[in-house]
């Protein structure tokens, strides 16, 4: 976040108009703003796995007392970890909706493989179809084409 406010600031000062100063700087962190949200999926996959994996602990000694109380702060932490690449997402984003989205999609992709890689759990086709057009929506939702072709309004009144 501070490398991103640097850069931003720095191309204030080289530019002369407030225009593409803006422009330079919401561009910066409309790339961001993905990047911290699939974070924040694969934060909250692992929360889910460690959870999972501390429920299938049986306390029968000290050891495997102290093993599901470290893989409960594991998950707490993840979790925690997760929320806050969440909620930068959230601050650099223009709209929630995009990286909700791009959070949830994350996290139901890595807990499928998760799931099949580490609890040998099996996913349909239709569970595959379902979060195929939840990806296609994601990719609708987050595609924002460039529009260089239609003239500004600042042109037209002059």
């Amino acid at each position: 976040m501070f490398i991103m406010k640097r850069k931003c600031l720095m191309d204030t000062f080289s530019l002369s108009s407030r225009e593409s100063q803006s422009v330079s700087c919401i561009k910066e962190k409309k790339q961001g703003k993905i990047y911290l949200a699939v974070i924040s999926g694969f934060f909250a996959t692992t929360g889910s796995i460690l959870g999972k994996l501390s429920s299938n602990i049986e306390i029968n000694s000290i050891f495997e007392l102290l093993l599901k109380g470290i893989l409960l702060l594991l998950m707490i932490t993840s979790n925690t970890v997760g929320c806050t690449f969440f909620v930068k997402a959230l601050n650099i984003s223009k709209s929630s909706l995009s990286c909700t989205i791009t959070s949830a999609t994350t996290s139901y992709v890595c807990s499928a493989f998760a799931g099949f890689l580490i609890f040998n759990e099996q996913t349909s086709l239709n569970w595959w179809c379902g979060i195929s057009l939840i990806i296609l929506g994601l990719f609708f939702v987050n595609y924002n084409p460039q529009s260089d072709s239609v003239p500004s309004l600042k042109s037209k009144n002059k």
